[in-house]
């Protein structure tokens, strides 16, 4: 007997459509399935007090219901945007209910969490993702609930339009809050609805499974309308159904493994304190869900989000402690926050997964070993070496499908780094906030890569950005396509589960070798620049701190890691912080962060303050710090000072270097509105608009080739030439710039002076004032005698909508490739437009540096805040500001002040002829750490105490106390030439017992034989250390208790 009768005589659209209207929620819904789904309803007795825009806690609140609650009722408004109203609900069962499944809806058009009377936070609500109801127990019949109603939406709250400026005058309303009875068996049936209007609809055209679908809900429909909908028909509704939707697949059909997860922005389009109250609502979802699904799995992430948790709702958070150790939430990611990959430095992202892992195994009781970053916008080449330096083994993104131009060719593959270091490599085939429907797992089919060496894919639901997580529909629609023949087979897995089988094809998995380039969202390198800056240089003098920190810990056994400030950098750190595309309320909170940290590393007592080479302030009684592992030189009081390296010194005691010759000094002339600089490493000539017309390196060095020198300006052009472009996006405006911008190219020309600020034998500067639009430019450019470079002191007031601001230097230098600083060494990418995966990174993130360079000369940019690059053929550009208007309507509008510096070379990048021991690495350095000084040291002056010989190539780039051992120092180095190479690290300091490699969480790897001195090698005791082009090294350093 066949399931069901196949309508004689109906026009296919006519059924689909008759289908489509019997479950929905739009229409006829006094006779369809849909407005069945509820029975009789009861109001509730309300209470409300509402708090304004500071949030209360949940025993405050009750007793200010208690004691000042105003009595609540439909069509009550509460308000602003932001403001919270708390509300307590009386609810009494009727008797003749009590066998029935009750449940409590609620809706104020906006997020919601309800509590119990014990205080323990039950489930999250939210009207806009059809979650208003809480399941009611069948044995208590008078029961009482608060909820806590914020006005704001799941997405945040866009004056029309998701990402537009935050409207802060929404009202909210409280639409619904009753009991009703709720029809189990009308949902079960409903959902079997949606499982066959799906498979009728997107199944193939001729396949008999499509037809048996259709056909099987219309008849089923037919039967319903025939019994009057009693219980005993829908009963016997869904069991037709699901015999139908059981009807097994075939052994070799796809597989998707099905992992709950509730992607939480740490901030976005609220504040972070409202993330705070986001996971209390999306977390006690979870919570309840699992509470009557066992099979249900769930992954959470992001150790800042978990330390909220614990701290705010702690009974919350001892629920999760609890399913995690039965293995049903999978704690995954080791990291702080979900970080944008891009801008932070290599530091940066190993403490990330420091802290995170860290706090992941204080709560759980081990680390993770996946790096989960759904949402991020692109990951830096050199990513699997640092999650294998921390453990981690395994990466998971879902970003890579937003990519305008070109697809990304897998979905499963090995990840290759810049090092070589491989981590296993997943990108779900569809998103990371599936509905779990048929169209969603045909798609992921669809789009799977694999095939021939996988069949395995994960689909991850749940509603997030703005949290919610899984629902009940989703968990529904799981059970029904388990292995419903026509759809990929779906298994409920964990995270670890869905690695582990992945691992199972590793030997037929394709690799990718470097970085993943997200083909959108390139304009982040450029928005809201102030973050950007505070971001570097907070990183700098937390390096510097750590350094100071580490030789008090050597002198005088005191010193301390710096976990809580570094905690306050990673959480700005977040993928919708640093990149700039939040609401201004996040970014003020953003910057209040920076500045409070700031402040208490650079103005407290005992802390340091900044410098520069040419401060006469200084008075002579203080100390200098030098924390790269190199010599430095400054200029105090007309005098040449060399500063040892990995140093703290008094300032008095510096020797002092003789200036040679005039080749030493500064010589600049100024003829005919022309400005020459000329020291002993190049001649420059800028005109007044602050333009470069030559640039000549002088060809000293014995083995040079270029003759007269080598004119690094590109002829006809000028180099460090202001533009700007139209900067109109599609749609995403604080994220994206697109390749059409370059065809609106305007050069800023307006110039209101030139003046000559310094001229000595030992510095030139002049001021060139420029106006484009609203906008001014003011700009110092400055040639010391002791650097190979121009510098470019620049202020600029930027009033601007929807214009990007570059400045451009056509080089004389012809190069397929340039070279982009990155985290721990460097990329090259293309100059040319050959492939559309070329044309795609017209807009690319570098850090400290940009090269472009031929055989034996070259030209490098530095910066030391700006991340947006370009390199088209021979023109090389840094990106400077943006003035996108959404999410953050006034986003870089103001004063900016920034440096960068133009720095042509003969030989390369890596060994320049005339400054071999000064790379374009280490000038980069130099440009961004500068010598500083502290107030007072109360210990010993010290130098060179952990110096590398063997290459120039090694940068020790953290020195630091470790986090768990009150008597060891952890050395972080790296190779930057891309070359491996033989070094030794020499100890000078008597307090050193043993040496160990460690990994980026301070985890002894093994132990390294420390070798006496060397003659005509070392002078003191050392460690062999062998490196990799690119690789990086922890090194601990443990010291006599003292």
């Amino acid at each position: 007997m066949p399931l069901y009768n196949a309508p004689l005589f109906n026009n296919e659209r006519t059924t689909f459509e008759r289908v489509e209207k019997f479950i929905s929620k739009d229409y006829f819904t006094d006779c369809n399935l849909f407005g069945r789904l509820y029975g009789q309803r009861l109001p509730v007795e309300l209470k409300y007090y509402c708090t304004g825009q500071t949030p209360l806690k949940y025993s405050s609140a009750v007793q200010l219901l208690t004691t000042q609650g105003g009595c609540g009722k439909i069509g009550l408004q509460f308000g602003p945007t932001w403001s919270t109203c708390w509300f307590q609900i009386d609810i009494t069962v009727p008797d003749e209910w009590k066998f029935k499944d009750v449940v409590f809806r609620f809706d104020a058009q906006c997020e919601a969490l309800v509590w119990n009377t014990s205080g323990r936070p039950i489930i999250g609500l939210s009207s806009d993702v059809g979650r208003t109801d809480l399941k009611l127990p069948k044995d208590v019949s008078v029961q009482r609930y608060y909820v806590e109603a914020v006005g704001s939406g799941r997405n945040g709250d866009g004056n029309n339009g998701m990402i537009n400026p935050v409207n802060m005058d929404k009202k909210f309303e409280l639409k619904m809050a009753e009991i009703r009875v709720r029809c189990n068996s009308t949902y079960e049936l409903y959902m079997d609805f949606e499982i066959l209007l799906e498979m009728a609809r997107l199944l193939p055209e001729k396949s008999e499974r499509r037809y048996e679908a259709l056909y099987l809900a219309n008849d089923l429909i037919n039967e319903l309308i025939r019994g009057n909908f009693t219980k005993d028909v829908i009963e016997q509704c869904h069991f037709k159904a699901s015999k139908f939707i059981e009807k097994p697949n075939g052994s070799t059909q796809f597989h998707l493994y099905a992992i709950g997860n509730c992607h939480i922005d740490t901030a976005w389009l609220w504040r972070y304190e409202e993330t705070r109250r986001k996971c209390a609502r999306s977390w006690a979802n979870v919570v309840s869900l699992m509470n009557d699904n066992c099979e249900m799995t769930f992954a959470i992430s992001q150790a800042q989000q978990l330390s909220w948790l614990r701290q705010d709702y702690p009974l919350l958070f001892e629920e999760i402690q609890d399913l995690c150790a039965e293995g049903r939430i999978s704690a995954v990611g080791g990291s702080w926050v979900e970080f944008d990959g891009n801008m932070p430095s290599g530091e940066s992202l190993i403490r990330q997964l420091l802290y995170g892992q860290k706090e992941f195994n204080a709560m759980f009781g081990k680390y993770s070993q996946i790096l989960w970053l759904p949402d991020t916008f692109g990951f830096p080449a050199q990513l699997p070496q640092i999650m294998k330096h921390c453990g981690v083994r395994f990466f998971l993104t879902q970003k890579l499908s937003w990519s305008l131009v070109n697809k990304f060719p897998h979905n499963t593959f090995l990840w290759r780094g810049l090092d070589g270091a491989e981590v296993l490599a997943h990108f779900p085939p569809h998103s990371y906030v599936a509905q779990v429907t048929v169209k969603e797992c045909l798609e992921s089919a669809a789009n799977f890569s694999e095939y021939g060496r996988s069949n395995v894919a994960a689909i991850l639901y749940g509603h997030g950005d703005g949290g919610g997580g899984p629902d009940q529909n989703m968990l529904e629609r799981i059970k029904r396509l388990k292995n419903c023949d026509g759809v990929p087979c779906i298994v409920n897995a964990s995270p670890e589960e869905l690695f582990e089988k992945l691992e199972c094809d590793l030997p037929n998995l394709c690799s990718w070798n470097g970085e993943l380039y997200l083909e959108l969202h390139n304009g982040t390198y450029t928005t809201q620049s102030r973050i950007k800056k505070m971001n570097r240089l907070l990183e700098t003098i937390l390096r510097d701190h750590e350094f100071l920190q580490s030789l008090q810990l050597l002198e005088c056994g005191c010193g301390r890691a710096l976990s809580d400030e570094w905690k306050l950098l990673l959480l700005n750190q977040f993928h919708d912080v640093l990149p700039g595309t939040c609401i201004s309320a996040v970014v003020d909170d953003a910057l209040s962060i920076y500045n409070d940290l700031l402040k208490q590393l650079t103005e407290d007592d005992n802390t340091l303050k900044f410098t520069n080479a040419y401060d006469e302030e200084v008075p002579d009684n203080e100390w200098i710090v030098n924390s790269l592992n190199w010599d430095r030189v400054i200029v105090h009081n007309n005098m040449l000072l060399h500063v040892p390296p990995l140093c703290i010194w008094p300032l008095r005691e510096l020797d002092v270097l003789p200036l040679n010759s005039n080749k030493q000094i500064v010589q600049f002339i100024e003829a005919s509105g022309i400005y020459v600089f000329t020291n002993e490493f190049f001649t420059a000539h800028v005109n007044k608009m602050g333009q470069i017309v030559s640039y000549v390196v002088k060809c000293t060095s014995e083995d040079g080739c270029c003759g007269n020198g080598f004119e690094a300006v590109s002829e006809t052009s000028v180099a460090n030439c202001f533009v700007v472009f139209d900067d109109v996006p599609l749609y995403w405006d604080a994220w994206d710039v697109m390749d059409y911008h370059l065809e609106t190219r305007m050069v800023v020309d307006k110039v209101y002076s030139t003046k000559i600020l310094e001229n000595s034998p030992l510095i030139a500067r002049i001021q060139v004032k420029l106006s484009f639009g609203k906008s001014c430019i003011k700009q110092e450019i400055i040639c010391r005698f002791d650097l190979p470079y121009l510098t470019f002191h620049t202020f600029v007031d930027w009033q601007e909508s929807h214009k990007f601001l570059k400045v451009e230097f056509p080089v004389n230098v012809n190069s397929s490739e340039a070279f982009y600083d990155t985290q721990y060494g460097y990329v090259k990418r293309s100059t040319h437009q050959n492939t559309s995966w070329d044309s795609a990174k017209f807009e690319v993130c570098a850090h400290k540096w940009m090269a472009l360079s031929e055989y034996n000369r070259g030209v490098a940019v530095i910066n030391n805040c700006k991340y947006g690059h370009s390199c088209d053929k021979h023109v090389m550009r840094l990106s400077l500001l943006r003035a996108s208007k959404a999410p953050d309507e006034n986003a870089d509008i103001g004063t900016h002040e920034f440096s960068y510096a133009f720095f042509p070379f003969t030989g390369a990048f890596q060994n320049p002829l005339d400054t071999p021991h000064l790379s374009i690495i280490r000038a980069a350095y130099d440009f961004n750490i500068p010598v500083r000084f502290v107030r007072s040291w109360s210990h010993t002056k010290v130098s060179d105490t952990f110096s590398i010989i063997g290459s120039d190539g090694i940068i020790i780039d953290a020195m630091k106390p470790c986090e768990d051992d009150l008597n060891a120092i952890a050395i972080r180095l790296f190779e930057s030439f891309g070359g491996g190479c033989q070094v030794r690290l020499q100890l000078k300091h008597g307090r050193v017992i043993s040496v160990d490699l460690a990994d980026g969480l301070e985890r002894a790897i093994q132990n390294l034989p420390i070798e006496p001195p060397i003659a005509g090698i070392s002078d003191s005791d050392s460690v062999l250390l062998n490196f990799r082009a690119f690789e990086l090294k922890t090194i601990i350093i443990h010291l006599f208790e003292i």
